[in-house]
């Protein structure tokens, strides 16, 4: 079965092709999809626990400590121990962490509007309840 035809070759295709665009596009503020997506996920719920980033974000502990240290160094976030659990870590955005939301969202949504360019929004209302089934089936999988 060619990869084309499949689901799962559809999926990963259309997301390597979105995450390659967002890239070529972020990279202008100093960072990747991945990076991204991490801070998204502070500007949702900030000071959050390096635990609950790699939960939400299905990355393995030395994924995120990579993650981290990047946005660490470039100025976007901090991290601290603690105070309730001397072993866990509390990640929180810095003022330029916060700033760069304001710059990154209208590149996101315009990389999106290409995406779904020509298709209806009904379709489109279709596809994401059939993307939420399977990341629903997947992660009951997981369990």
């Amino acid at each position: 079965m060619k990869a084309e035809s499949n689901i799962g070759g559809l999926l990963g295709k259309a997301s390597r092709l979105l995450s390659n665009k967002f890239n070529s596009d972020l990279i202008r503020l100093g960072i990747t999809v991945e990076q991204w997506t991490l801070l998204a996920t502070l500007w949702t719920q900030d000071h959050q626990s390096q635990k609950a980033l790699q939960e939400a974000l299905l990355k393995d502990k030395a994924s995120i400590n990579s993650l981290l240290n990047y946005l660490i160094k470039g100025g976007f976030v901090i991290k601290k121990q603690s105070t309730q659990d001397k072993r866990s870590f509390i990640v929180s955005l810095t003022q330029k962490g916060k700033e760069i939301q304001a710059q990154s969202i209208p590149i996101a949504m315009e990389n999106i509007g290409v995406a779904v360019a020509g298709i209806d929004p009904k379709e489109l209302e279709v596809l994401t309840k059939v993307l939420n089934q399977i990341i629903i089936n997947l992660t009951k999988e997981k369990s």
